[in-house]
């Protein structure tokens, strides 16, 4: 019998070997914040999810950041050490591997701790022209909100949670990681006054990653992972300006989540 001669095959002309490699992200900034440090980058066509990478030097060595898959930018590091400088790269990733990391890294320091909070003001249109919108310091990483109103905004009901998604090593209630949210309602009856209530809660929705709005009524009517009604407090009433806005400001810790109550008397 005539030996066996190992051979490598080679790709038919036809069928072109592909490099499934993902390019890196391009466009990756890093936004200092209070308590964390954002970072932003572009989208990679045919990416499962992203991996934040970090570094103490600019010229590494890197190391994975997130703890679990991000979906999508943005993303908070809450870990950063205030007044101490970062780098960092971000690689995409297919089921099979993950792609190169940005080849020039983005730095990043977290802003030193003052009195006051971080603030994100969350607007909500009671006339359903426009979904919840979170603008601030880091808000899109930080907060999520979704809202339900009536047809004629008599009733309003909002809910805003905190969702700084890298809570390893950081003690819960840690002020880092506290934000203060105004609450923006707009499109109510102009001079009118409204009761309000405050529902709170000590847990996060397991999807608290989901898009604004996304959740919809399975949190607004306090079921699935709300399957028991939220202990909740009255509020002194409030009375809208002569172009229907009302505004209250929360305190919104992580974890944790607020539900605002409004109904016009």
């Amino acid at each position: 019998m005539s030996p066996r001669i190992a051979t490598r095959r080679t790709p038919h002309p036809s069928h072109p070997a592909q490099d499934t490699t993902l390019p890196p992200p391009a466009g990756l900034r890093a936004e200092d914040g209070t308590g964390h440090v954002l970072l932003t980058w572009e989208l990679v066509p045919g990416a499962r999810d992203y991996v934040v990478h970090r570094s103490p030097f600019a010229d590494g060595p890197y190391s994975p950041l997130t703890g679990r898959p991000l979906p999508h930018p943005p993303y908070a590091d809450t870990r950063a050490e205030p007044g101490r400088g970062y780098w960092y790269k971000v690689a995409a990733r297919t089921d099979d591997s993950p792609g190169a990391l940005t080849p020039t890294p983005a730095p990043g320091c977290v802003k030193a701790r003052g009195i006051a909070l971080a603030t994100v003001t969350v607007t909500v249109d009671a006339t359903r022209t426009a979904p919840p919108q979170v603008t601030g310091d880091g808000a899109q990483a930080l907060v999520r909100a979704v809202a339900r109103h009536t047809d004629d905004g008599s009733h309003v009901h909002v809910v805003v949670w905190n969702t700084a998604t890298d809570r390893t090593g950081t003690p819960s209630g840690s002020p880092a990681l506290d934000r203060t949210a105004v609450v923006r309602v707009t499109g109510l009856a102009p001079n009118a006054s409204y009761a309000a209530s405050l529902h709170c809660s000590d847990t996060v929705p397991t999807d608290a990653e989901t898009p604004c709005g996304a959740l919809g009524d399975t949190l607004l009517t306090a079921r699935g992972p709300f399957s028991n009604p939220l202990p909740h407090e009255p509020l002194p009433p409030l009375t809208t300006t002569p172009d229907g806005t009302a505004s209250l400001s929360l305190d919104v810790p992580l974890p944790g989540l607020r539900s605002l109550h409004l109904s016009r008397v």
